[in-house]
């Protein structure tokens, strides 16, 4: 798989403008660099920014950190179907988005289990606004215009106040058949959709968060080796309790289980689930650590909190990749 290159010097310059933007926008209690009040986050995504809520809040928690943190998403949504949803936000009754919460300035907050974008804009004075493209278009540049801007222009009018920020996403485990369809390996997404997320974030003048580089230099670094890849038969053949192995990688998981409820007609069979584009409980924390560093300025080699089922080698070489990825995305450090 290829290295992590550096931004553009373009992107650069960009994302440095920017990085004071939040942090500037919280007090701090003595010089320890913590928040005074909440830092205010709305993420308008996918699944891709719903497993933020996995681990972020709580590494925030354990770091004397306050995020107030809310997910408005749709599974698999694609930056033109935001659009045409905000295109709808007129329609009172049309609310398609899934609210998901974390407040930690008020716990008790309650958010309306459904919504549309205009509605969340205005439900509170955000300091930052995350997009995203979905995952399976976001190695192509192309899907990616006109709807980012017209979005970007919606959220600047309906909440002014914010810091738009792209969360740059990441490429799948290579026993996804899409990336046969494409022509790709996990590398070579990669570097597609990270070109595609510069672009974006270059022509708009946002920062990145490089959650897509981090993922890739913990592959390269671990290294992540699959070898030779089980056939569609061979993992149809399997049975309780074999799972496939990703070879430690933060992309992909198997287990033996009930689907979602709903989700599937077979949701209720105990079967063999496979997942092969979303971050498993490893990469929740890989996320959480560039997250963390980027909302907060804090250097993630610093962060003492890791989840039990993490060994601490690993979880040391993640924070490591998230704050190389943060600095190579121009982030600088105010806590380390």
């Amino acid at each position: 798989m290829k290295a992590v290159h550096c931004v553009s010097a373009l992107a650069a310059a960009v994302m440095l403008a920017g990085c004071s933007h939040a942090a500037g926008s919280l007090e701090s209690a003595g010089g320890n660099g913590r928040s005074v009040r909440a830092l205010k986050v709305l993420m308008i995504g996918n699944s891709f920014s719903a497993s933020v809520l996995r681990e972020t809040p709580k590494l925030a928690k354990a770091e004397g950190l306050s995020l107030d943190i809310v997910q408005c998403g749709i599974g698999g949504c694609p930056l033109d179907r935001h659009w045409a949803n905000v295109e709808r936000s007129g329609d009172m009754d049309f609310k398609p988005y899934g609210i998901s919460a974390s407040f930690a300035s008020d716990p008790g907050r309650k958010f309306p289990k459904k919504a549309n974008v205009a509605e969340m804009l205005s439900a509170e004075k955000w300091d930052i606004v995350t997009i995203q493209q979905a995952s399976h278009k976001s190695a192509f540049y192309d899907t990616y215009e006109p709807y980012a801007g017209k979005l970007i222009a919606k959220i600047r009018e309906l909440a002014p106040q914010a810091e738009i920020v792209v969360q740059e996403t990441w490429s799948y485990s290579p026993y996804d058949t899409r990336l046969a369809k494409w022509k790709m390996t996990p590398g070579e997404m990669h570097e597609a959709l990270r070109k595609a997320y510069a672009q974006l974030a270059a022509k708009y003048g946002l920062r990145t968060i490089p959650t897509g580089d981090a993922v890739q230099l913990f592959r390269d670094r671990l290294p992540v080796a699959y070898g030779e890849l089980l056939t569609r038969d061979a993992v149809a053949a399997m049975k309780k309790p074999a799972v496939i192995d990703f070879h430690g990688d933060v992309v992909g998981s198997s287990e033996w289980r009930q689907g979602n409820k709903g989700g599937q007609a077979d949701w209720k069979e105990v079967k063999l689930r496979n997942d092969f584009p979303h971050l498993n409980a490893r990469g929740h924390y890989l996320q959480a650590c560039v997250w963390v560093g980027f909302l907060f300025k804090i250097d993630p080699v610093a962060i003492a909190y890791k989840p039990g089922s993490i060994a601490e080698s690993d979880a040391k070489l993640m924070r490591e990749c998230a704050r190389d990825a943060l600095l190579s995305s121009g982030t600088s450090f105010e806590r380390h």
